[in-house]
């Protein structure tokens, strides 16, 4: 049997190497080579270096020369091997663009690099605006289908009636307006990942559908007669209790638990302890260089009006806010009162309205806001005065349960 020896440096004596050195070197590889001469021949040193030697030494030559040589060629492959592991290194965070350092953010990256390298189906649980949709990108970039797509829905964001024709597609004339057959979400993403987010918003006719195409692998237009083979990787995500909506019959039990085969919990933001800075501060440059701010300075005052804050709504919410704080500010110095934390329902009508209502937390206040004011505007003014997208308004009323106006 023979023991396998690597080395780092070897010292080679150039009156035993033949011409054919490149083959007689690559048995060394990818140890560094010095080549010692007894006589100093330039033609001879050239022609080494070109054939795969490190160096090439005449000898006689002290021993301390000897070892700066052999020290110098450590230090060279190990610097080589740093950036080589740094330019091969796919980190979660750089990725995309997760900002985190806090052990439970630690532990999420190290499960995200681990299911990445599977083909399972990954459930993404966490409050609104916590940044699910960044995990998922994570995964998909991580995983070998990162040079096909990675289609991304809201199922809350698309009417009921239309759910199932975006998911799976339908054939001219399946339904009225359907003038044209058109391929499903899920076709294309074939070979790639399918991010379904607010999984829990899918109504229960669509959610069997999806059931089958777990089960199945096979897609089938609505209209159409045959099914079609796709291989497609599921990323679901949610902020509700799924095990909740089975047991009230809201969710399918079997799908439940083909979504459930692993699943990643991304904490609030409120309990990421210091990663809030980082966040604050790494959204500050974000916005700044986004509204031709540059040099803004960032105050202790600026950030302990942060660390004060709760973050019902999260990432998003700190996004918001800090962009405000930018826009403004009228100087390079971000003022605490610009993050309006407190006074995000301005108008005087609304501060009109404010002896009236019962509790003093935000969520307090967005509830009051929105029931007085849905009678009078629409989503989108609603949603334009409190600062946030459509979809965060819609999020934030099925967290806190705030049913939309009547119609009738």
């Amino acid at each position: 049997m023979h023991k396998t020896m690597t080395f780092d440096v070897i010292l080679i004596a150039a009156d035993i190497v033949t011409n054919d050195l490149t083959e007689q070197l690559t048995y060394f590889l990818p140890c560094s080579i010095i080549i010692l001469d007894e006589y100093h021949d330039e033609t001879k040193k050239t022609w080494a270096k070109e054939n795969g030697a490190h160096a090439y030494l005449p000898l006689p030559i002290s021993t301390k020369k000897l070892l700066e040589k052999v020290i110098y060629l450590l230090e060279k492959k190990y610097q080589q091997s740093l950036s080589e592991q740094k330019k091969n290194k796919k980190s979660v965070s750089s990725l995309a663009s997760i900002v985190g350092d806090s052990q439970g953010m630690k532990q999420l990256f190290q499960d995200i690099e681990k299911v990445a390298k599977t083909d399972v189906t990954v459930l993404i649980r966490g409050e609104s605006g916590s940044g699910k949709e960044l995990i998922a990108k994570a995964i998909h970039k991580l995983s070998a289908r990162n040079k096909k797509p990675l289609i991304s829905i809201n199922c809350a964001a698309i009417p009921e009636s239309l759910i199932e024709s975006e998911l799976f597609g339908h054939e001219k004339g399946a339904f009225t307006g359907a003038t044209s057959s058109r391929e499903g979400l899920i076709a294309a993403a074939d070979k790639g990942t399918l991010f379904l987010d607010e999984i829990g918003e899918l109504p229960l006719e669509a959610q069997a559908r999806l059931l089958r195409f777990l089960q199945e692998g096979e897609v089938r237009k609505v209209g159409a007669v045959q099914a079609s083979t796709v291989n497609v990787r599921i990323l679901t995500a949610t902020h509700r209790d799924l095990r909740d909506m089975v047991d009230k019959g809201l969710f399918r039990e079997d799908l439940y638990y083909r979504l459930y085969v692993m699943e990643l919990l991304l904490p609030p933001l409120r309990e990421r302890g210091s990663d809030i800075s980082l966040i604050a501060k790494h959204l500050v440059k974000k916005m700044g260089e986004k509204h031709q701010k540059r040099e803004l300075i960032y105050t202790r005052e600026f950030e302990e009006a942060i660390l004060s804050h709760d973050w019902p709504g999260n990432v998003r919410e700190l996004e918001n806010a800090i962009e405000r704080a930018i826009i403004l500010s009228e100087d390079s110095q971000l003022n605490p009162q610009d993050l309006k934390l407190h006074t995000i329902f301005s108008g005087q009508k609304n501060l009109n309205t404010v002896g009236n209502m019962q509790g003093t937390t935000l969520d307090d206040y967005f509830i009051h806001y929105v029931k007085s004011n849905q009678h009078s505007m629409t989503e989108t003014q609603i949603a334009q005065n409190l600062g946030i997208s459509r979809k965060s308004l819609w999020e934030k009323r099925q967290k806190l349960n705030i049913k939309k106006k009547s119609n009738t």
